[in-house]
């Protein structure tokens, strides 16, 4: 087994550039993915977060996904919020978790034909997280996406031509500095009609790990502050919305699968708080609006918000 995590290691610095921490130059991708949409004026991806534990909450979670991907037609992605494999992420690229906790789980018609672009957790962190950059070199057919642990996204069009959205991904197990830099060099590169960013933590959050104010003072207020419309995170087991003017609709989707966190200490600017049901996020976007959807575990509307411009 040591030889294995040192060899996927080894391999991983080569054809990457990264190394452990997973935050160096060559780990952020210094392009961008066009991700291909079935109508370009319409983007429809669902997100969850902190699911990769391979038991029965996840495939029920998983069941309603599916469910709710059918009822929309189609989605054009799935975004996986970060602890994508618990307890202590995966040794390998051939890890048995990769089975049990993401390929065996999303099996609906739908959801097996459509990608799942991933960021890095801090439980992902504690294993190999350099197999999760590399799984899709080994796996080429896999729906598994994350050729960076920075990555940014872009897709649709726009009415005067530009994309629709840009989706930028960051890395939470990374310094704020290294995540500051990527999303401020992302926004100043790419305009858009919409700019999402997402990251496993959150600013802001009424569950158990609270608030961050190291990033709300130096990634939110410097640089997505009146820049970004909406942040996607996980990492506290529950579902929220937060809303505050000049900051971004911010969103945790962290009840995939893990045990729920039952804390509730409210914070401002809170408008849905949920720590008893599992369940994801629905994102709809257009050049008008964004349609922000929380379901539970029976694909259930549990809030629905929106965006306008």
């Amino acid at each position: 087994m040591r030889w294995n995590v040192f060899l996927i290691g080894l391999i991983s610095l080569v054809l990457t550039g990264c190394t452990h921490s997973c935050m160096d130059p060559g780990c952020l991708a210094s392009d961008h993915v066009q991700v291909a949409l079935k109508n370009p004026e319409r983007v429809v991806f669902l997100a969850v977060g902190d699911q990769g534990t391979g038991k029965a909450a996840q495939q029920r979670v998983a069941h309603a996904m599916e469910k709710q991907a059918r009822a929309m037609e189609g989605v054009d992605f799935v975004l996986l919020l970060g602890d994508n494999f618990y307890p202590t992420g995966v040794s390998s690229v051939s890890d048995p978790q990769w089975r049990t906790a993401f390929e065996h789980v999303y099996t609906g018609e739908t959801l097996s034909r459509v990608p799942f672009y991933a960021l890095i957790g801090n439980h992902d962190g504690y294993g190999n997280p350099q197999a999760e950059l590399l799984y899709h070199r080994y796996h080429p057919a896999s729906r598994w996406q994350m050729r960076a642990c920075q990555d940014r996204l872009v897709m649709g069009k726009g009415p005067g031509g530009e994309p629709l959205l840009q989706l930028v991904l960051l890395d939470s197990t990374g310094s704020v500095a290294s995540q500051a830099d990527y999303a401020r060099q992302a926004l100043d590169k790419q305009k858009a009609v919409w700019q999402v960013v997402a990251a496993h933590y959150p600013f802001r959050s009424s569950g158990r790990h609270g608030s961050s104010q190291e990033l709300i003072d130096n990634l939110l207020n410097k640089v997505l502050k009146n820049r970004v419309d909406l942040f996607l995170s996980g990492h506290d087991h529950d579902q929220e919305v937060i809303q505050l003017k000049g900051e971004p609709l911010q969103v945790v989707s962290g009840a995939g699968g893990s045990d729920l966190y039952v804390e509730y200490n409210p914070v401002q600017g809170s408008q849905f708080f949920d720590q008893t049901d599992y369940g994801f996020a629905q994102v709809v976007v257009t050049a008008r609006e964004i349609q922000l959807t929380l379901l539970d575990e029976d694909a259930k509307v549990l809030y629905q918000t929106s965006l306008k411009r």
